[in-house]
């Protein structure tokens, strides 16, 4: 018996490694469920398949039995990918199943395409009756392993040695479930927190807009593809009377305000970051010059026309100065922001409250 669990154990680590490796492409979602797109069904369904082919060819050799964890992989595709993906994981298994068998020896062949087959008949009536629980998965789990045993038993050649190896692949089946589904929980949990993290390292705090990290990295990659753009830079007038009239609390108010209405007026695929204080930098891509000035003059009007609350004060008003360029005018995007900076310098000097192209060259 001891070399048997020699033997699951290379098998359970062929399973803990595969499954580590494999659903690393697929961090950044969110949920995966049998509600999920069929692109990441499929892409499930194939993970499981080469998990399931894998842990069939090194299976363990018992009789005329092949022994492996391949039940786990079965259940586990089914219970993230539904019927689409416990399909493909089925066919794969079988194929691994044939190429290990033996020229003429098809009953061990046969014994498992039937309990495949009929786990996963099992498992698209159970999911109409279960949730996506631990519970739900052991249950399936167990009625793989309930099916398997009367298949291990006409392939060992005696009783004793077949409770010798039910006891072992009972246990390892469960082990290897209880593992893998823990595992995979963590390992979303992981992803998550390193995205959540991520995001924050791009995120300013105060206005949950993009922040100078996310704009560089942005423009960044404009250079990098050459794409078209336009760029605002917004200047809120005399902040600083804001900050002494109503406190830097006020101050905050105005400019959260202020980043909801820049993010409800921009085009959705726009960039809208905070540059630093009280400016901020709309990236308008494959949005011409003239057309950005529009953009911009809708985005003044709004803000002259809010009424910005802080209580117990009474409404009031700000403006906003804007400078504008377009990526035919700098050699670089980061050149581009810099002559909307300074066609917002001229907005700022010549009365404020307005937008201010840069002018062509």
């Amino acid at each position: 018996m001891l070399s048997q669990f020699n033997q699951f154990l290379l098998n359970f680590s062929l399973l803990i490694t595969s499954l580590l490796f494999a659903f690393l492409p697929m961090r950044n979602i969110s949920r995966i469920s049998p509600n999920s797109s069929i692109r990441i069904r499929l892409a499930v369904g194939l993970i499981a398949s080469i998990i399931g082919a894998l842990l069939v060819l090194n299976s363990i050799s018992y009789d005329g039995a092949k022994i492996d964890l391949r039940l786990v992989a079965l259940v586990t595709a089914y219970y993230y990918g539904g019927w689409i993906s416990g399909g493909l994981t089925t066919i794969a298994i079988i194929g691994a199943r044939f190429l290990v068998t033996p020229p003429g020896v098809y009953q061990g062949l046969i014994l498992a395409t039937l309990i495949c087959l009929a786990l996963l008949v099992t498992a698209s009536i159970y999911r109409r009756f279960a949730a996506q629980t631990f519970k739900d998965y052991l249950i399936l789990l167990g009625i793989g392993i309930g099916y398997s045993l009367p298949a291990l038993y006409l392939l060992t050649d005696t009783f004793m040695r077949f409770l010798e190896m039910a006891f072992v692949y009972i246990i390892f089946n469960l082990l290897g479930g209880y593992v893998t589904f823990r595992f995979l929980r963590e390992l979303r949990k992981h992803f998550q927190f390193v995205q959540t993290q991520q995001e924050l390292a791009l995120t300013d705090s105060l206005t949950n807009l993009a922040n100078r990290r996310k704009l560089d990295e942005t423009l960044a990659d404009y250079d990098k593809h050459g794409y078209a753009f336009s760029v605002l830079i917004v200047d809120i007038d005399f902040f600083k009377s804001v900050n002494d009239e109503y406190g830097h609390d006020g101050g905050d108010v105005v400019l959260r305000q202020l980043s909801h209405l820049l993010a409800t007026f921009a085009p959705e695929q726009a960039l809208v970051a905070r540059y630093g204080g009280e400016e901020f930098v709309v990236v308008l891509p494959d949005i011409a010059h003239r057309e950005a000035e529009r953009i911009g003059e809708r985005i003044r009007t709004a803000c002259a026309d809010q009424h910005f609350v802080f209580k117990p004060y009474p409404p009031f008003h700000v403006t906003l100065s804007m400078g504008v360029a377009s990526s035919d005018q700098g050699k670089t995007a980061f050149e581009v922001v810099q002559l909307a900076d300074q066609a917002l310098y001229q907005a700022k000097q010549t009365g404020r409250n307005k937008v201010v192209g840069y002018a062509y060259s």
